[in-house]
């Protein structure tokens, strides 16, 4: 059993759907109660170990529709059900659009201890592009009103790469960012899902994305620029004001660490099998209230899925990969498993040993997909 897991409860709910998302929600908020209920239900079914928690995380979806009283209530019930470490990093996701001051007053006093605020963007242009119920001055306001409700863990989310996106559009809202100097920035690229609106677009040809040079400048530009502020680039889209800064959810999944996924769509991992929950909120729900687990599918990972994750996920990040580690889990060295494909990485510079890791160079992660790609070929 391992001594410390994480929880992540996915809230399935949105006001309207941005068009660029492809994460599950819904739009009928009168399903919450129901929700919330079938989620308690869940966690206690779930329960049984009294595993160490060390992180929770409410993503989404949007969980700051949420009522305090049901956050609160989830809160309770995880800690009456698990073991909860006393210094618990408890993340909420929040829509600028969605909140107020005394909303963040009462989420802090109930135990959320961690922000990450969904800006995207300071310019309104890019916002009403990206389909955001909020404005700029919104987000401005409620980051302001995160640090007087006494946060003092607080991530901003900003998306680049859109397909009107200048390097001069990119850096002012990153030169905004940094004046109010939050505690982390997550920056992602924005990526075209098919499915969504923004994929529906780009099919009939309404739009034009960025081409990969682009992306790849922007991309570079952004690590530059944030390392200039003292933040450091430790994961492919995060940044972080040091060490102690980062999110220990999120490093939890690069390190591949188990995990409990509650709600619709939510998965979950034990370092043997993944699963993961129907994507819908009415199948969830029906599940529960009829005494069934609400399980849509599992997997039993194989040693070369495993082999992979590790490569992928690890290579994401500024540490890398540890070597001793690798050899440990699969009885293999890295660097003569694989030496043709290190070979071609460290003669074009994308790559570098760094005692007992291997990491990626930022050239490196701006060819992260076809570096991923060559090692699957080789072990899948």
């Amino acid at each position: 059993m391992c001594d410390q897991k994480s929880i992540y409860i996915h809230v399935p709910f949105c006001v309207k759907k941005c068009i660029y998302c492809d994460f599950y929600s819904e739009t009928p908020l009168s399903l919450i109660p129901s929700y919330i209920k079938s989620l308690q239900k869940e966690i206690e079914t779930r329960s049984g170990s009294r595993d160490k928690i060390s992180t929770i995380y409410f993503g989404g979806g949007t969980p700051s529709l949420l009522p305090v009283k049901d956050i609160e209530t989830l809160l309770q019930t995880i800690g009456d059900k698990f073991s909860v470490s006393r210094d618990v990093e408890v993340t909420l996701e929040v829509n600028p659009g969605t909140i107020d001051l005394n909303f963040l007053r009462r989420l802090k006093k109930v135990g959320i201890n961690r922000l990450s605020i969904g800006v995207q963007s300071f310019n309104d242009d890019k916002l009403k592009f990206l389909g955001r119920i909020h404005t700029a001055g919104q987000a401005v306001k409620i980051i302001d009103h995160a640090g007087k409700a006494g946060f003092d863990n607080i991530s901003i989310d900003l998306i680049y790469g859109i397909p009107f996106e200048t390097e001069t559009r990119w850096l002012e809202d990153l030169k905004q960012a940094v004046m109010i100097t939050p505690h982390h920035l997550s920056c992602y690229m924005l990526t075209i899902e098919p499915g969504t609106p923004l994929g529906e677009k780009l099919k009939k040809g309404l739009i034009s994305p960025l081409d990969s040079m682009a992306m790849s400048r922007l991309f570079k530009k952004t690590s530059r620029f944030l390392s200039k502020f003292k933040y450091e680039h430790y994961e492919i889209s995060n940044f972080s004001r040091g060490s102690q800064n980062r999110s220990k959810h999120n490093s939890k999944y690069w390190d591949i660490t188990p995990y409990y996924g509650f709600g619709p769509a939510a998965h979950s991992y034990d370092t043997k099998i993944r699963s993961w929950n129907h994507q819908s909120i009415e199948t969830y729900i029906k599940d529960i209230e009829s005494g069934r687990l609400p399980v849509e599918d599992t997997e039993i990972l194989t040693r070369e899925q495993k082999m992979m994750e590790m490569i992928m996920l690890r290579l994401r990040t500024l540490e890398g990969l540890d070597l001793e580690k690798f050899q440990i889990l699969f009885h293999r060295s890295f660097q003569n498993e694989f030496r043709e494909i290190l070979d071609n990485i460290l003669d074009q510079s994308l790559g570098r040993f760094m005692g007992h890791e291997f990491a990626l160079t930022l050239e490196g992660k701006t060819h992260l997909n076809s570096i991923i790609e060559a090692f699957s070929q080789k072990i899948l």
